[in-house]
C-alpha cells in the first residue's frame, strides 16, 4: 500500500518531522557555489544540462504606451516595434497596422505542427459580433476578466480574448457614433470570429512551426488565457471532417490562432491579435559566458559530483529531531508563488532611472537568489487573499494550509565525506564559518523562505581532520572578498535585532494588504535593493 503524506506539514514519513538529506545538500551546495565562485549553468529543454537556471525565453505583452506607471512607455515601444508597423492609408496619412496574421494551428498525425495561414492576411473588420448580441445568441454572460477561449458554432470559431468592457453597449450603431477617445473609454465591445472556410488547405502554403518556438510557448508559465495546445476549442479530425465535408488523412487537430512571421520564420504565435511574445534574448544571454562553460570543472563539480561523469564525495544524511518537535497551529498561508522572471526589475541588475529588461543591451542578472532573515513573520493569509480564493476548486486556490515548525526545535545529522583534498575540505568548512560569523550565521532552508521561515543555525563538529589551515582559500582576490562580505551580511542573524529591520526587508514578502493582493512597489517595478542598501 503506498504511503500517504500530508503536504501541509513538514516531511514526516513515520510521523516525526525530519529534514531530508537532499534538502540539506541543496542548501549547502548553493552556499558552496557562492563561496567558491562556482559556475552558473543554464538548463535548456533540448540539452538538459545545467542546474542553476532554466535557459529559456521570457514572454511579455505591454499595450500601454502612456499609463500610470513610467516603465510601460519603454516596454510598449519594444512590443510595438515587433507587433505593429506604420503604413500609409488612402488618406495619405500613416496608420498603425498589425504585423500579426490570422491562421490555424494544425497538428498532424505524426505530431508535427504547422500554421495554415488564413486566406485573408488580416482579420476582416466585418467578422465580429457585439458582445451583447453574442450573449443573447448563446444565452451566456461573458465575464469581465479571464474570459479568453475559443467557442465553435458550426464552422464559425469565436475568438474571445482578454478583459471585456465593464459596460456593454446595446447596439452597434451606438458604438459607431462614438469618436476616438470615447471609443477607447468604451473598451472592448466586440468578439471577433473566423471560419473554417478561411483555412488555406494547400499543404505547400503551410508554415512549419519551429520546435524552439513551440517549446518556448509551452514553457510560458505566466499565460493566463488560452493555451493553444490544450484548449477545449481544439477541433479533432472527425469533427473537422464533418464540418468541412473533406477527408484529412494526416491532420489530427486544428485551432484558430494568430502568428508573427519575421525574416521568413514564425517567431511567435498566440490566441488573439495582441498575444504575448518572447523577448529575443534568452535568460542565459544575461549570464556571463565564462560562468556557463561545461568545460570548466569548478569546486562544486569536483566535490558534489557531476551527473554521469563522477559521483559525489560528500554525503548528507537526513536530520532527525533531538527531543520533541513543536509545531505552530495549522492555518491558511499567504500564496506561495513560483519564481517570476518576467519581473525583470528583481532579476536583472539595475543602474539609474531607466530599467533594464531582458532585451536591453548588456543586461546581466543580479546573482543568486537569497532571502533575508526575519525574527517574526506574519504568514497568515489576509481577508483579501481568502476572498480571491472563495469559490475556487482546491487545485485553483492560491492559499493553502501550513503547519510550520516552532522556533528552537533541534535536529542532528551527519555529513560524511571521503577523499577530499585539503583545499576542498577547507572550502567545505568555510560554509560553517562565513568570514568569522561563527554562531552569528544562519542559513535558509525549506519552502517557507519567502515568509521568513526556514532560518536555521548550524553547529558543526569536525571529526578526522583539521580545517584550521584552510580559511584563506581565495583571500587574495578583491572580487571574492566583496562576495564574502555581501554573503556575511545576508546570513548574519544579528541583523534581525536592528531597529526597523522588518520594514527594511519588507520587499522580500511585499505588502499584500491591498485589495488586489499586489504590492504597489511591484506594480511600479521598483528595483530590489542591494544587500548593502538594506544594511546601510
Amino acid at each position: 500500500m503506498p504511503a500517504e503524506f500530508d503536504d501541509t506539514k513538514s516531511f514526516a514519513p513515520v510521523g516525526t518531522p525530519i529534514i531530508l538529506g537532499s534538502s540539506l545538500r541543496g542548501m549547502f551546495k548553493n552556499i558552496f557555489k557562492i563561496v567558491t565562485c562556482g559556475a552558473f549553468r543554464g538548463r535548456t529543454t533540448s540539452q538538459r544540462k545545467g542546474e542553476d537556471f532554466n535557459d529559456e525565453h521570457i514572454y511579455f505583452r505591454c499595450m500601454m504606451g502612456v499609463g500610470r506607471y513610467p516603465w510601460t512607455k519603454d516596454l510598449n515601444k519594444v512590443y510595438n516595434s515587433r507587433m505593429i508597423h506604420n503604413a500609409r492609408g488612402k488618406d495619405g496619412k500613416l496608420h498603425p497596422v498589425k504585423n500579426t496574421r490570422p491562421g490555424f494551428l494544425i497538428r498532424t498525425t505524426d505530431n508535427k505542427f504547422f500554421i495554415a495561414p488564413s486566406i485573408y492576411k488580416s482579420d476582416r473588420k466585418d467578422d465580429r459580433i457585439l458582445i451583447r448580441d453574442y450573449e443573447k445568441k448563446f444565452r451566456v454572460t461573458i465575464r469581465e476578466r479571464n474570459s479568453s477561449c475559443v467557442k465553435w458554432d458550426g464552422n464559425i470559431a469565436y475568438i474571445i480574448t482578454g478583459s471585456q468592457a465593464r459596460y456593454k453597449l446595446l447596439d452597434e450603431d451606438g458604438y459607431n457614433q462614438l469618436t476616438g477617445d470615447d471609443k477607447k473609454r468604451a473598451g472592448k465591445q466586440f468578439i471577433r470570429y473566423t471560419l473554417l472556410d478561411y483555412v488555406d488547405w494547400c499543404r505547400d502554403h503551410w508554415i512549419p512551426l519551429p520546435e524552439d518556438v513551440r517549446t518556448s510557448y509551452e514553457h510560458d508559465r505566466n499565460r493566463r488565457g488560452v493555451n493553444l495546445f490544450t484548449d477545449k476549442g481544439i477541433l479533432k479530425r472527425a469533427e473537422l471532417e464533418r464540418l468541412t465535408g473533406k477527408t484529412f488523412s494526416d491532420v489530427k487537430t486544428l485551432i484558430p490562432c494568430h502568428f508573427l512571421e519575421e525574416d521568413g520564420q514564425i517567431t511567435a504565435f498566440g490566441h488573439g491579435q495582441c498575444f504575448r511574445i518572447p523577448y529575443r534574448r534568452r535568460i542565459g544571454d544575461a549570464v556571463p559566458k565564462n560562468l556557463q562553460s561545461e568545460k570548466i570543472v569548478d569546486f562544486a563539480d569536483a566535490v558534489f559530483g557531476k551527473e554521469k561523469f563522477w559521483a559525489s564525495r560528500v554525503y548528507f544524511e537526513d536530520a532527525t529531531p533531538i527531543g520533541e518537535v513543536r509545531e505552530l497551529a495549522t492555518a491558511k498561508a499567504h500564496p506561495l508563488m513560483q519564481p517570476n522572471p518576467t519581473s525583470y526589475q528583481l532579476y536583472l541588475a539595475q543602474h539609474g532611472d531607466k530599467l533594464n529588461h531582458w532585451d536591453t543591451n548588456g543586461a546581466q542578472i543580479r546573482g543568486y537568489k537569497l532571502y533575508w532573515h526575519k525574527p517574526a513573520t506574519d504568514w497568515h493569509a489576509n481577508d483579501n487573499e481568502l476572498k480571491l480564493d472563495s469559490g475556487k476548486t482546491p487545485d485553483k486556490r492560491l492559499t493553502g494550509d501550513m503547519t510550520p515548525l516552532a522556533k528552537d526545535n533541534r535536529f542532528a545529522a551527519k555529513i560524511r565525506f571521503k577523499n577530499l583534498s585539503a583545499v576542498e575540505l577547507g572550502a567545505l568548512m568555510m560554509i560553517f564559518d562565513i568570514d568569522g560569523l561563527k554562531d552569528g550565521a544562519a542559513y535558509k532552508i525549506g519552502m517557507g523562505k519567502p515568509f521568513g521561515f526556514g532560518s536555521v543555525k548550524i553547529t558543526p563538529t569536525l571529526y578526522g581532520s583539521d580545517a584550521a589551515a584552510y580559511t584563506q582559500l581565495f583571500g587574495a582576490y578583491d572580487t571574492w572578498r566583496d562576495v564574502m562580505c555581501a554573503l556575511k551580511k545576508i546570513l548574519d542573524w544579528s541583523q534581525t535585532r536592528r531597529k526597523g529591520w522588518s520594514e527594511r526587508v519588507k520587499s522580500m514578502s511585499g505588502d499584500v494588504s491591498q485589495a488586489d493582493g499586489v504590492d504597489e512597489r511591484f506594480k511600479q517595478r521598483v528595483p530590489l535593493p542591494s544587500i548593502f542598501e538594506v544594511v546601510k
